[in-house]
């Protein structure tokens, strides 16, 4: 591909080019067209405008769209009311085009809008056309009127085989040459379309019309066209000064938490369902165990109240869920366009998601203490605190790294309650006795540190009763002390070491998430297998 006579570097390319998908899920649901399209300036716009120069340009692009009727309207969601589709089409197209591409590229641009809402999109693209821009679209069956819009037209056939490209007006004279004659009352798109497809339903067709294909392909390939130069070309000093550089974290950050924050703080069922989950199951824990007393039964109470803590690590998981497809889908858009960079969204993410787990975690920490009857002292307040804050993170970080793995949701969830279901098996008080390897892999669950210390803080000190007939033959309890309860299981270790391994386990994680998410969107395997074979060529 040339630009102005000269192969242009893959940087410039991508900062000339803007590409519009066909889908419109890129955008955030409780955003006002007017807000995506200033968030997006800001992130896009280079570094030297003005924040009041960059929403100026946002606002140009909002009028030149025919987007002001809606400007101050949410995009929406199949929960939130927004915009129509036609609206939401425009807002994509608007946010490609704030930086001023020289060639947009459109995949499919009216699919799944009606007639007359394509009608206004190709309007559009038009005028934009009209600007000096170069746009390439693509479509599978235009109406008759929009067709003379098509300055340029190529014709693929089946297997993107060329059959046709040139001007639009010369398509039907150049068939016409061919022997094919468009009839006058034609749409001359379904009459292309019509001519190039080879029908399977009928096999005594089938040959005839795979014939006429491959004639007119390879009379088309016949044709004597200028080639464009190959090899690498040094890039003229014009195309490197069009190189677009990618917002840094100082710059994108910031404005990726307030754009998150308002989308989130827009939907009151999100804000209820991560504060409600944590705090929910600390309620059903409460009911279930409370008050937690010291006879005989109430050794395997405080020790089925400690093991159920580890179900928390689902909570997490399902809050990732709630949350990160969507803002991953935004993400990967952006990250494609040369935005901002891996660690801005990362950041972002965890910056919104830990305010909630540490209000959630004081919350369960409440109802653990007062409620359940746990010591009532300070240090076993914050200890189950920051038991339920990493335990929380951890689900969210495996729920970052199994969706970032898996784009389909439902398979990620799947794959992720799987090994959240063994980490709970394994840990705590069901980990007795295991298989060597199967041991080695319950050092990498954070429920087998959320036991291992919560155990020894609640159970050391504690002093059991029994009734006569709980008495062994010699007149003794089974169990008098939680020290014995501590060694019987395992647990007598110290508590302060798995605290410490809870705090590290947490932050390996969410790492973890990070390199990979960063692997995924920067190809790390694909650059490694591409070098590799540089080095033995």
């Amino acid at each position: 591909m040339t630009f102005n006579g000269a192969v242009p570097s893959e940087q410039v390319v991508r900062s000339v080019c803007a590409f519009v998908t066909q889908e419109d899920d890129a955008l955030l649901p409780s955003l006002t067209v007017r807000e995506t399209l200033r968030f997006a300036a800001g992130l896009r716009l280079p570094k030297w405008m003005s924040r009041e120069e960059k929403n100026r340009r946002a606002e140009s692009v909002l009028l030149k769209m025919g987007l002001k009727d809606c400007a101050d309207n949410l995009i929406g969601s199949e929960l939130v009311k927004g915009i129509s589709g036609g609206e939401k089409r425009r807002v994509t197209i608007a946010v490609q085009i704030l930086t001023d591409p020289r060639v947009l590229l459109l995949d499919e641009p009216t699919s799944g809008l009606d007639a007359f809402t394509a009608s206004s999109i190709i309007d559009v693209l038009r005028g934009l056309a009209d600007e000096g821009r170069t746009l390439i679209l693509t479509i599978h069956q235009s109406r008759s009127d929009l067709f003379p819009h098509f300055g340029n037209v190529l014709l693929l056939a089946r297997g993107g085989s060329p059959v046709y490209a040139g001007p639009g007006r010369d398509m039907l004279p150049h068939f016409a040459s061919q022997g094919f004659t468009c009839p006058r009352t034609t749409n001359p798109a379904d009459f292309a379309l019509d001519l190039i497809t080879v029908d399977l339903q009928h096999s005594t067709k089938e040959a005839a019309s795979r014939a006429k294909v491959r004639s007119l392909i390879e009379s088309w390939s016949s044709e004597k066209f200028p080639r464009a130069p190959t090899g690498s070309i040094a890039t003229p000093a014009e195309l490197g000064s069009l190189a677009r550089s990618t917002a840094g974290l100082r710059t994108a950050f910031p404005l990726l938490l307030r754009r998150a924050v308002l989308n989130f703080s827009r939907q009151p069922p999100l804000l209820i369902a991560r504060i409600m989950q944590v705090v929910g199951l600390g309620i059903v824990l409460a009911l279930f165990f409370a008050p937690l007393r010291n006879d005989y039964a109430g050794v395997q109470n405080r020790l089925g109240f400690v093991q159920e803590v580890a179900p928390i690590y689902f909570v997490g998981m399902l809050q990732n869920v709630a949350v990160y497809p969507g803002e991953r889908a935004v993400f990967y858009r952006e990250h494609d366009d040369r935005a901002y960079g891996v660690e801005a969204f990362f950041l972002q993410y965890t910056a919104v998601e830990i305010p909630f787990e540490i209000v959630t975690s004081l919350l369960f920490a409440v109802l653990a203490d007062l409620a359940c009857g746990l010591p009532r002292t300070p240090e076993l307040f914050f200890i189950v605190a920051f038991n339920c804050f990493c335990i929380v993170s951890c689900g969210e970080s495996l729920g970052i790294l199994f969706n970032t793995l898996f784009e389909h949701t439902g398979f990620a969830v799947n794959v992720t309650s799987v090994f959240l279901s063994v980490a709970q098996i394994m840990g705590g008080v069901m980990s007795l006795d295991i298989p060597g390897f199967l041991q080695a892999f319950n050092y990498l669950s954070p429920v087998k540190y959320v036991v291992g210390n919560l155990a020894p803080y609640t159970l050391r000190g504690q002093v059991f009763t029994c009734e006569d007939w709980q008495r062994l033959p010699g007149g003794e309890c089974p169990v008098t002390s939680g020290e014995q309860v501590l060694k019987l299981y395992n647990l007598d270790r110290n508590p302060k070491l798995n605290l410490m391994a809870l705090g590290v386990c947490t932050i390996v994680y969410r790492l973890l998430a990070y390199l990979l998410l960063k692997a995924v969107r920067e190809r790390w395997v694909g650059r490694a297998w591409r070098w590799g074979k540089g080095e033995r060529t």
